[in-house]
């Protein structure tokens, strides 16, 4: 059996770590819509968007991931990405 580098571990574990983050926003929003909802009045339609909002930037995100591939390179891109992601959650960490 072949020995597993770090490169190979880390290139595997990156993606589910993100899915495994991204449901967490997903929940995370949804809790919170009792908050938002004796705060603003929300009706079921504005509540529906509030908590599909996260998957409306993620669909325009990607629309938009390829361009920047294509302009700045795929590694830069990544790591803009990867930057501009962990600023806020680790932010949001830290307020609690």
């Amino acid at each position: 059996m072949e020995k597993l580098s770090v490169w190979f571990c880390g290139l595997y574990t990156t993606p589910c770590l993100t899915g495994l983050l991204y449901g967490y926003d997903t929940v995370s929003i949804s809790g919170a819509i009792d908050f938002l909802q004796d705060k603003y009045a929300l009706n079921p339609a504005l509540q529906g968007l509030v908590i599909s909002s996260i998957m409306i930037g993620g669909v325009i995100g990607a629309g938009f991931s390829g361009f920047l591939s294509d302009k700045y390179g795929r590694r830069r891109s990544t790591g803009r990405r990867a930057k501009s992601s962990t600023r806020p959650r680790l932010l949001r960490l830290l307020a609690n």
